[in-house]
């Protein structure tokens, strides 16, 4: 029979008996709960229709509690795990929540989830588009495709962090974003303005990719002249008589695009800059392409007709009658 003393002792140790048991029980908790976790992602992932709408079933009896152990299951040695973790994730009230799981599925050795943590993340729209737009330059070609899957689903949302992309100088990844944007037609109009300025570059490859997707996008043609004529005078001052000496050679190079939206846009403007282009153009008549040459000579003798006899012969004979020599 216990006294007194026993009961007084028993309260003393108890806070301690209460420690012990919790120290002892929280991990087993934990790894049941991980454990449930990942059996339900192995139910999600099952290519067995019946077992995945169990697994539906007992998920949404779990609500954002199971958050955790999906996230912890993306990095499950099996394929359908891993699945059933993203599809998971997905389903969840806020997936949201689980964006640097999902980030780095993008990156998943399987296809499968690869292409469901894309998909997942296109559902979030501009929350998830800076980070997801990031990967299109990872070195893994795998997660690049990934990216621009989920960025192509994301539609407009997309836009603005591929428009921040044109801005890098890396002519791979601003040619991707170009391209998605081009995907996107009049949509991607807010844009405009980034594609026009990245058309600074050298690489004749992404300004043909660029010249292409603002032709798809289809800006307004004032907009387009004032964006070019701005082209090399970001943050100099300027009068606006002198505002397009700077974009001359970039507009030159859009002569190589005869025909085209953007070639004529490009011919238009440096015929309005008049003698401010006749550098370029000069540089143009000895080392551009035969599109080049040729308008390159036709805006020559619009700023000065005595130019004409200065130009090489090949170009007077395939000009014919554009051009009248005295």
């Amino acid at each position: 029979m216990l006294d007194v003393r026993h009961i007084v002792a028993y309260n003393r140790c108890l806070p301690v008996l209460l420690l012990v048991l919790a120290a002892a029980l929280l991990p087993a908790t934990a790894r049941g709960a991980g454990q449930d976790a990942r059996s339900l992602a192995a139910m999600l992932g099952s290519p067995d229709a019946a077992v995945r709408a169990t697994g539906v079933s007992a998920l949404h009896g779990c609500g954002q509690t199971v958050l955790p152990g999906l996230l912890a299951a993306l990095d499950d040695s099996s394929a359908e795990v891993r699945r059933g973790a993203v599809i998971g994730l997905a389903l969840q009230p806020a997936p949201g929540l689980a964006l640097d799981g999902l980030l780095r599925a993008l990156g998943d050795p399987d296809p499968t989830v690869r292409s469901l943590a894309a998909h997942t993340l296109a559902r979030l729209d501009g929350l998830a588009a800076p980070d997801v737009a990031r990967r299109l330059a990872d070195p893994s070609n795998d997660v690049r495709v990934a990216a621009a899957l989920c960025l192509s689903r994301m539609g407009p949302d997309a836009v603005p962090a591929l428009a921040r992309l044109l801005g890098r100088d890396d002519p791979p990844v601003q040619a991707k974003a170009a391209w998605l944007l081009g995907t996107m037609g009049p949509e991607a109009l807010p844009a405009a303005p980034a594609l026009i300025r990245a058309l600074r570059t050298d690489d004749m490859r992404l300004v043909h990719v660029l010249a292409e997707t603002l032709d798809l996008i289809g800006p307004d043609p004032a907009l387009v002249f004032r964006q070019m004529t701005l082209l090399g005078s970001e943050g100099r001052n300027l009068p606006f008589s002198r505002l397009g000496a700077a974009a001359a050679p970039a507009l030159v190079r859009l002569l190589a695009r005869p025909g085209t939206p953007m070639g004529q846009m490009a011919l238009y403007t440096l015929a309005r800059m008049g003698d401010q282009a006749e550098p370029a153009l000069r540089a143009a008549l000895a080392t551009g392409t035969e599109g080049q040459r040729a308008a390159a000579a036709l805006l020559l003798t619009g700023i000065d007709p005595d130019l004409a006899h200065t130009l090489p012969e090949d170009l007077r004979r395939s000009l014919g009658g554009a051009i009248h020599l005295n």
